[in-house]
């Protein structure tokens, strides 16, 4: 899918619009939404699990190639975590009250085990892959006091499931995968899904496919799926008894339709995200060196066009340059959740390699709709930055 030009790019002295935001969601118009809204006014059914939310969540099975009730979908990313957590591995039992989860990662995934009674300890992680190195934990002192391990596929990259499988077997520790971003991934490689452990998505405006709002928790294990639903319904049944610990976690049929018009165009919105990548990639390729590398799908999901500087000083830079031209940067992960003011007194290992990525990774814009004029005025300021 070819990208449109526009003219008045060279001269770097303002941007558009659509490159003042690093995300500028685009989703199903009204129209595409319509059908599935009728079908809401007729059933008078909005929430409780209503038949939207039971279509989308067959549909997407059907789109990781998984069996029926592999998919729970819930209001949103955080929530589907926190219902993993208590459906997997409990709320946090006194003698092992810790949950160990990269430092390099949003701050959802520590507030979302908080709220389940952990306490976060932070590590480090592989300097590769972005992610925990579930071989090196396996050993690490802390876990002999930690009730549940949180692993997070940074920027929606391909989580290690079967490493992650073995870790589980080999430590009796429970693992809930963060998987936020990486919905392509799962659609890429049917069977991907685990019956041995939850990987929780985030259907924020802001990922490659959405609801608006919305999550889900996937998990090969129909019993985890009912437990997780129940959870995210207070931890009631059908009989109206709370068997569970839970919350209030549903996703609303009205966030269904906007799933399931969104999944109607996906084939169409997949290829777009993959067209912008491309272009960006040949940008760089066109401009010669640059003082870092682009990364874009399918490596990391479609959301995200990152800019891995070569060092922080560079880093810097970018961000000053860009914002000079009123072009739209962010470090999505901050400097390390470590650093983050309420988290800050949790324990944790050194954590240069989250220091260093923290640093040096940033995010550029990724909105759908990009020109390639637009692209090209963006990776030219890159290439200008030493």
């Amino acid at each position: 899918m070819g990208l449109g030009r526009v003219s008045g790019h060279k001269g770097h002295n303002s941007a558009s619009v659509s490159l003042t935001q690093v995300q500028r969601p685009l989703l199903p118009t009204h129209a595409a939404i319509a059908p599935y809204l009728d079908r809401i006014d007729a059933s008078r059914w909005y929430s409780n699990r209503g038949p939207l939310v039971w279509e989308l969540e067959k549909r997407l099975g059907a789109q990781f190639g998984a069996e029926e009730f592999s998919v729970a979908l819930l209001s949103n990313g955080t929530a589907a975590i926190e219902a993993a957590i208590l459906a997997h591995a409990g709320a946090a039992p006194s003698e092992r009250p810790l949950a160990l989860m990269p430092a390099y990662s949003f701050v959802a995934t520590a507030q979302a085990a908080m709220r389940c009674g952990y306490t976060p300890f932070f590590l480090d992680v592989d300097p590769e892959t972005w992610m925990l190195d579930p071989g090196a934990l396996a050993f690490h002192p802390a876990l002999e006091r930690a009730g549940v391990v949180i692993t997070v596929a940074a920027y929606g990259k391909r989580p290690d499931i079967a490493a992650w499988e073995a870790f589980q077997d080999q430590t009796g520790c429970p693992v809930v995968v963060d998987a936020a971003a990486s919905f392509e991934q799962f659609e890429r490689e049917p069977g991907l899904i685990s019956a041995d452990l939850p990987v929780t998505l985030s259907l924020h405006a802001t990922k490659a496919f959405s609801t608006a709002e919305g999550g889900a928790v996937l998990w090969r294990a129909p019993k985890g799926w009912l437990r997780s639903v129940l959870i995210s319904n207070f931890g009631m049944s059908d009989a109206r008894r709370c068997e569970f610990d839970g919350f209030n976690g549903k996703l609303s049929d009205y966030h269904a339709a906007v799933g399931l018009a969104q999944l109607d165009q996906w084939g169409e919105r997949r290829a777009r995200l993959a067209a912008v990548a491309e272009c960006y990639q040949a940008a760089a390729r066109a401009a010669g060196p640059l003082p870092g590398t682009l990364r874009t799908t399918p490596e990391v999901s479609g959301a995200y066009v990152l800019f891995d500087c070569n060092d922080d000083g560079v880093a810097d830079r970018v961000c000053a340059r860009l914002a000079e031209a009123g072009i739209g940067s962010r470090r999505w992960y901050g400097r390390g959740l470590h650093l983050e003011p309420f988290l800050a007194a949790r324990g944790h290992d050194d954590l240069p390699v989250t220091e260093a990525l923290s640093a040096t990774h940033i995010g550029l814009p990724g909105a759908v709709d990009l020109t390639e004029g637009e692209i090209t005025m963006v990776v030219d300021i890159l290439a200008r930055t030493g």
